[in-house]
């Protein structure tokens, strides 16, 4: 894809960001974070690699954007399932409130990739304003998201939807690194049989939630 090298109007700025963004997802796919760079990200726009840094500042400034997508689309879907949740007249169980949770993540690989490096590297070579928007950002949706948790596990105190969500950052960025190990510890795992070390992402992270959630229900009672 070319795009012609000079944005004028606010659409196509709007337009060529979207672009840039667009080619820096595709790229992560199939290539690490770290085997991405902003040359390579240039050449998959059709862009020269100073017009990228007209957009972006710094390698990390663009992907955290990319992450603020694929958050923003997160948080989009799994409020409308909870919204759907807290509408049924039955009683909701933890299973299938974690059953909505799961299910809300596997179509956003964005999520997946990023979200293990997040706090190591995307937020580590940022300006403030860039960090303090991205900050603003996450708190409102937590914030929204935590209230609507509330609603479906009638148990929970208040703020504790919040408190669950960042619970869970803990624990997805742990479970991603831990069933992704690299290609040679992978391999030393297979042929010395130590299947302690092999975790299934999804199924680890549906049972410590529900832990989670227990945990939390229990704590209510005291």
């Amino acid at each position: 894809m070319t795009i012609k090298q000079r944005a004028i109007s606010q659409s196509e700025k709007q337009e060529r960001r979207e672009a840039i963004l667009a080619a820096a997802e595709k790229l992560l796919v199939n290539d690490d974070y770290h085997d991405i760079s902003m040359a390579s990200v240039a050449r998959k726009t059709g862009l020269a690699k100073g017009t990228i840094f007209l957009y972006f500042k710094t390698k990390e400034e663009l992907f955290l954007q990319l992450q603020v997508k694929g958050y923003r689309s997160w948080f989009r879907h799994i409020n409308k399932r909870l919204k759907r949740l807290s509408l049924q007249k039955q009683k909701i169980n933890i299973q299938e409130f974690v059953d909505n949770i799961m299910a809300s993540f596997k179509d956003n690989p964005v999520l997946i990739r990023l979200t293990p490096i997040l706090h190591v590297i995307l937020e580590r070579n940022i300006d403030y304003k860039t960090a303090l928007d991205f900050k603003r950002f996450l708190l409102n949706e937590i914030v929204t998201t935590g209230r609507l948790i509330e609603q479906c596990l009638l148990f929970l105190r208040k703020n504790d939807g919040a408190r669950f969500l960042l619970y869970f950052q803990v624990l997805l960025i742990g479970l991603i690194q831990m069933s992704q190990p690299a290609p040679t510890v992978k391999q030393v795992i297979e042929e010395e049989r130590m299947e302690v070390f092999q975790l299934d992402f999804e199924e680890k992270l549906s049972e410590m939630m529900i832990l989670l959630i227990n945990g939390m229900k229990a704590t209510k009672r005291r």
